[in-house]
């Protein structure tokens, strides 16, 4: 399955909300978080992380090989999913997501937007910019754990049609 046990970078400036979306992921799925806080770092990591010489796809994997982006001579997993924030220090999330998806080392992997703005031109803005999922924060706790769920439900759908050669529809929350 798509979250199964994978890697989650989650560019999240916000403590109070990092720890929320960690802990759902972590302990109720079983996901590794990788936590970023801020639009400049997750550039950084992912330049890293995907050198122009290590991203070598074959038509059956479009996904980046995986590298060693620390220098301890260890192969680091590659992400499964990125969870971003869009207002971000130092690099706006909508700019961390042009990167992404305008990048054919990054574009394959999937971008969720986790936002406070219900604005109709942001949220179009995010989808016409490469965003798989867009989801409004809740102000509840139960809420956002609800949300979070669903979001675990369609990714591991999003996986199974994605392995079939079925692009999967963007979902808004």
């Amino acid at each position: 399955m798509f979250l199964g046990k994978n890697k989650v970078l989650l560019i999240e400036d916000n403590p109070d909300h990092a720890e929320l979306i960690t802990e759902l992921l972590e302990v109720e799925g079983k996901k590794e978080v990788i936590l970023i806080k801020d639009g400049k770092e997750a550039i950084d990591y992912f330049q890293k992380a995907y050198p122009p010489e290590a991203c070598q796809t074959s038509s059956s994997n479009q996904k980046a090989i995986r590298t060693d982006i620390d220098g301890d001579d260890e192969i680091e997993p590659q992400i499964d999913l990125v969870i971003l924030d869009l207002n971000l220090p130092k690099v706006h999330g909508m700019d961390v997501l042009k990167f992404l998806k305008q990048n054919s080392r990054y574009r394959s992997i999937p971008v969720v937007i986790l936002s406070t703005s219900t604005d109709d031109k942001t949220i179009n803005e995010a989808y016409e910019n490469g965003a798989n999922v867009y989801i409004t924060k809740p102000v509840s706790y139960d809420g956002f754990v609800e949300k979070i769920k669903i979001l675990n439900n369609y990714f591991n759908e999003y996986d199974k049609l994605n392995n079939a050669g079925i692009n999967p529809k963007p979902l808004l929350l």
